[in-house]
């Protein structure tokens, strides 16, 4: 989660689900501050690495600085499906995609955090669950 420049407001800009990295990962690599907050939201085993042990395990051998480029493609492949997605899929859509992948998360999480995810209000992501609640019937 990150806090807006201008609003100071709390926005969830990321979703990590099991087995998928969670962390600041340049912040991370380079030392800089992080510019989000990581919250577990469901009951998680973590494993906890300063950039500094990824920086001097990446450093070992060619299977590790493999294993560097496979994270960084899969945060970028990330990345990428989530900016495509918030410019190309109506909200409705992308609280679909979100169930798709998870679907248990409205059990899990409040109803702002999904809203804050899908950038979208409260309000419109309750209108938009009554909507898939009502054709689903």
């Amino acid at each position: 989660m990150t806090h807006g420049i201008s609003d100071d407001k709390e926005h969830i800009t990321w979703f990590s689900f099991e087995g998928e990295f969670a962390g600041d990962y340049p912040a991370c690599l380079d030392g800089g501050p992080a510019l989000t907050t990581i919250e577990a939201m469901v009951p998680t085993r973590i494993i906890r690495v300063s950039g500094e042990q990824l920086v001097k395990r990446f450093s070992q051998d060619k299977k590790s600085m493999d294993l560097r480029c496979l994270i960084a493609e899969h945060l970028l492949s990330q990345a990428r499906a989530r900016y495509t997605d918030l410019h190309r899929a109506t909200p409705l859509e992308r609280y679909e995609l979100l169930l798709r992948r998870c679907p248990g998360i409205a059990r899990h999480l409040p109803l702002n955090a999904i809203a804050s995810f899908l950038c979208v209000t409260p309000q419109q992501l309750s209108r938009i669950r009554k909507a898939v609640t009502f054709s689903e019937k």
